[in-house]
C-alpha cells in the first residue's frame, strides 16, 4: 500500500493538534526578595494601618492598632473619665481622677506612651491649653 504525501501530512497535522503545552507563570513572592547586603523583609502585619483604639485597664491606658499593642502607660489617677484623640491619633488626651478631689488631664504620645503635658481640669481657662480645652470643669 502506498500513501500519498498529502495523506501523510494530514495524519501528522491531526496528531500535532492534539498536543497541548501548558506553561504556568511562576507565583509572585509575598514580598520582594532581599538584595545583596539586606535582610529579607518580614511579611506585612495584618494590623498595620488599622485605626488606633484605646482600652482602659485599671488606671492604665493601652493603645492598640488592630490586635497589636502599640503603647501602654499609667494615668495620673485611677479612674479614667474621658479620652479623646488629637492630631490624627498621634496623641491622646486622658482625663482621670481619684475617688475624691480634682481631675487631672494629660496629653500622651499615642505611639510611645510618653507624657507630653499635664494640667488639673480646674486650671483650664479660656481654652488653654488648647489640647485640654474639651476636658474643662
Amino acid at each position: 500500500m502506498r500513501f500519498h504525501f498529502s495523506a501523510i501530512l494530514l495524519l501528522l497535522s491531526l496528531t500535532l493538534v492534539q498536543c497541548v503545552v501548558v506553561e504556568e507563570a511562576p507565583e509572585a513572592p509575598a514580598h520582594p526578595p532581599a538584595t545583596a547586603g539586606q535582610l529579607p523583609l518580614p511579611p506585612p502585619s495584618p494590623s498595620h494601618g488599622q485605626p488606633l483604639t484605646v482600652e482602659i485597664e485599671g488606671g492604665s491606658a493601652v493603645i492598640r492598632e488592630g490586635g497589636s499593642i502599640v503603647s501602654s502607660f499609667p494615668t495620673a489617677l485611677p479612674n479614667v473619665e474621658e479620652t479623646r484623640w488629637a492630631s490624627e491619633q498621634e496623641q491622646i488626651v486622658v482625663k482621670s481622677r481619684g475617688n475624691h478631689g480634682p481631675a487631672t488631664v494629660q496629653l500622651f504620645n499615642s505611639r510611645n506612651g510618653s507624657e507630653l503635658g499635664r494640667v488639673f481640669a480646674y486650671e483650664i481657662r479660656n481654652g488653654q491649653p488648647a489640647w485640654a480645652a474639651s476636658m474643662v470643669e
